[in-house]
């Protein structure tokens, strides 16, 4: 585990990367050492086709299939999400009837503060209730998330490193972010456990009063109007380059950590507004001019979606566990089992509502589906937007 201050939040422990050198307002503008990084895009039909249920491949095998190639259909990366324990170290036999026997490490790619985080520490206090052990949350933020997958994807597959993440990382960033240091067979869904919805917004005291406002600035002041979002190839930055698109306007995108430095900025008026994800909003002085989504939040039943405003909707943040590839197969059951009893237990509903959200859990086939779909939609859509990765 990295060097962190470590704090107590009862009943789960908490992990924070971030050091006193790092201030929260810290835009992303680096990303991982290229030294021992593949090519994007991270999938290519061949290593697919070599996992495949039912195909037999050597560990020697697999890992010179696993190279990179233009694209992947959703169909070949559904089955290359699903068919992960055929890698290297899935067939090590390993005691799983009492699992977990230790405690477990949660990483979340995005910093502490923000709606993912919060929804983490509460996912871990119900982990820990059910199985008896502390579920450590570690934010390891950066690069849209992908510090955080980059991480999961070099930890060893025993079940001891799940991480809980939207899966941005696997269906946005292989069309923008150069150089991903992981590829999509390295990480296994485990399954979903609610839909992130995002928001545009600006501080209370802000002069613009609707988006239709904001747009006019926009049209008027090109690439000088700045918002903050959670980090390049998140959802936000996806919906917001649409709108771009579609209203061939240009914002000064300004990438960040997370919601929480992101929000923070918006609320010293660094930027003129941000796009946070509705979890992330309880408490903050921050008005919501509209819903990045194709209908209203209930918590926002005033505040209008972009379909409406006629603008293209980018799926939601698909929140969920995961794993490395190759963790043993009963200690993949056993988490599903636990990210199941979890996901719909009334207290972590409460918890959820608490942040404005929503638990909607899949299981694994479903969730690999849903990951495969989207890949398949910004497939189409986001190289024609032209995002640098930053």
């Amino acid at each position: 585990m990295d060097q962190a201050a470590t704090t107590l939040v009862a009943p789960a422990l908490t992990v924070d990367d971030a050091t006193a050198s790092s201030p929260d307002r810290h835009p992303c503008t680096a990303h991982p050492k290229d030294n021992d990084c593949m090519k994007p895009p991270i999938f290519c039909a061949t290593s697919a086709l070599h996992l495949l249920p039912g195909v037999q491949r050597s560990a020697s095998q697999l890992s010179a299939a696993l190279v990179s190639a233009p694209r992947l259909s959703a169909a070949l990366l559904s089955a290359a999400l699903l068919s992960s324990t055929l890698l290297p170290g899935a067939a090590h036999a390993q005691d799983t009837a009492a699992f977990p026997r230790d405690n477990v490490e949660v990483i979340v790619p995005y910093s502490a503060g923000g709606g993912v985080s919060a929804m983490a520490r509460a996912f871990a206090q119900q982990a820990q209730a059910i199985t008896g052990h502390n579920w450590v949350v570690v934010n390891r933020e950066g690069a849209g998330g992908v510090v955080g997958f980059s991480s999961l994807a070099n930890a060893k597959p025993t079940g001891y490193t799940v991480m809980f993440s939207p899966a941005s990382p696997l269906t946005n960033s292989p069309f923008i972010v150069p150089n991903l240091p992981f590829k999509a067979a390295q990480i296994e869904p485990v399954c979903q456990i609610f839909e992130n919805v995002f928001s545009v917004a600006v501080i209370d005291s802000s002069p613009i009063q609707s988006f239709g406002e904001l747009m006019a600035k926009a049209k008027a002041q090109p690439s000088s109007v700045s918002y903050s979002h959670a980090g390049p190839a998140s959802v936000p930055h996806l919906s917001m380059a649409a709108i771009e698109r579609d209203a061939g306007v240009k914002f000064n995108a300004i990438p960040y950590r997370g919601d929480a430095p992101a929000i923070q900025d918006a609320m010293g008026k660094v930027v003129d507004f941000t796009a946070p994800a509705i979890s992330s909003l309880p408490g903050k002085p921050l008005r919501v001019l509209a819903v990045l989504s194709d209908k209203r939040h209930p918590s926002y039943p005033d505040a209008p979606t972009v379909k409406e405003l006629g603008y293209t909707v980018i799926s939601p943040g698909l929140n969920g566990l995961y794993v490395p590839a190759g963790t043993p197969r009963p200690v993949v059951d056993r988490l599903a089992a636990i990210c199941k009893q979890v996901t719909e237990s009334p207290a972590y509903a409460q918890s959820a509502k608490t942040l404005l959200q929503v638990p909607a859990y899949l299981p694994a086939k479903a969730f690999s589906d849903r990951i495969a779909q989207t890949y398949q939609m910004h497939e189409a859509l986001v190289p024609g937007m032209k995002l640098e990765s930053k």
